[in-house]
């Protein structure tokens, strides 16, 4: 699976389209429980992903899910350095 961690579900729509990511292969994270119920997914960061309203208890079950051994790779699309993990900075 690939959770698409953006600021809107628009934003992951495209970006699944562009990588030709099939309905059912990837998700938008909406909220921590996309990151508790798709263990061992790869994460793509896309442009603007410190915007997600429930940013904090994302980063939160990430954090859990990558300490746990339960996460896949995590992908920064953008390139940008951002706070994954440390909501606020």
């Amino acid at each position: 699976m690939n959770l698409i961690y953006s600021h809107s579900y628009a934003s992951a729509r495209t970006f699944a389209l562009h990588h030709d990511f099939m309905p059912g292969d990837w998700k938008w994270i909406q909220d921590p429980g996309v990151v508790r119920q798709n263990p061992r997914a790869d994460v793509f960061l896309v442009p603007k992903w410190e915007s997600n309203p429930r940013r904090e208890s994302i980063d939160v079950a990430l954090d859990r899910a990558r300490k746990s051994r339960r996460l896949g790779s995590v992908t920064d699309v953008d390139g940008s350095n951002g706070t994954l993990g440390i909501s606020g900075a």
